[in-house]
């Protein structure tokens, strides 16, 4: 028996519109489509027989933000959440230390753009010193990660600046037209007086159309795309084959 949560759809939300998603599923279950605290939108799915193992396959088109995102406004509890340090994003003295090279007079973007490029500079992007389990610590520690541990950083130094930031899940397309097969990829998006705007630390880039939101939370806790529980013995492993593909609009081809 297992139960479980999927967070692999594209979000009709932050920015973004969904056009068209299907989400299948084999051994074949129903999925009951739920709303988190953080506004994601997930499945709950209940496998009541034995599984051996589950597959998930989702096929979404969807229209990204170029540029940053209108919000409204947050709640002053969504606003303490996203300031405060976690145990992936810890406000420990070694990341104290990193955050004060980052000016303090800077506006949010401009400290964004600051953060993005000391991370570029003192870390390199390498798959396999950490792993899923690893946190912001382990970064400084190791001096390579990827795109969960950049992100992960970047969040403590944010939020040591006052500045709310959240933990973005989704997918990259690498240029115009062609296909990439990874899997999901992650970045931050911090708030500022005109909205949200999304920095790539592992690519050292601002998010542009080319991603492709999935969820937002304060760190990868929240928002892990496969999470639950089951009663047995058995052994969990967890891998993702990606397709993005990019295109440009009738209206930018004018």
């Amino acid at each position: 028996m297992l139960h479980t949560e999927l967070r692999v759809l594209p979000a009709d939300a932050f920015g973004q519109r969904r056009l068209s998603s299907s989400l299948q599923l084999e051994p074949q279950a129903q999925a009951q489509q739920l709303l988190d605290a953080f506004g994601n939108e997930y499945h709950h799915v209940d496998f009541l027989d034995d599984v051996e193992e589950i597959h998930v396959t989702v096929e979404s088109e969807v229209e990204t933000a170029e540029s940053a995102v209108p919000e409204p406004g947050i709640s002053p509890l969504m606003r303490h959440l996203l300031l405060d340090e976690t145990a992936r994003s810890p406000f420990e003295p070694t990341i104290l230390e990193l955050a004060q090279a980052v000016p303090e007079d800077l506006d949010p973007v401009a400290t964004g753009e600051a953060v993005c490029e000391l991370l570029s500079d003192r870390f390199d992007f390498e798959v396999g010193p950490t792993d899923v389990s690893s946190t912001a610590l382990d970064l400084i520690r190791l001096g390579s990660g990827v795109c969960q541990d950049f992100t992960h950083l970047m969040l403590a130094i944010l939020r040591m600046h006052g500045i709310p930031a959240r933990y973005v899940s989704g997918y990259l397309a690498p240029i115009e037209g062609e296909e990439v097969g990874e899997a999901t990829h992650a970045w931050v998006q911090l708030l500022a007086p005109d909205g949200w705007h999304g920095f790539d630390p592992s690519n050292n880039a601002p998010q542009d159309g080319r991603y492709v939101v999935i969820a937002v939370g304060r760190d990868y806790d929240d928002i892990s795309p496969l999470r639950g529980a089951y009663s047995g013995v058995a052994n969990e492993h967890w891998s993702a084959v990606v397709r993005v593909r990019s295109a440009v609009s009738d209206q930018e081809q004018q």
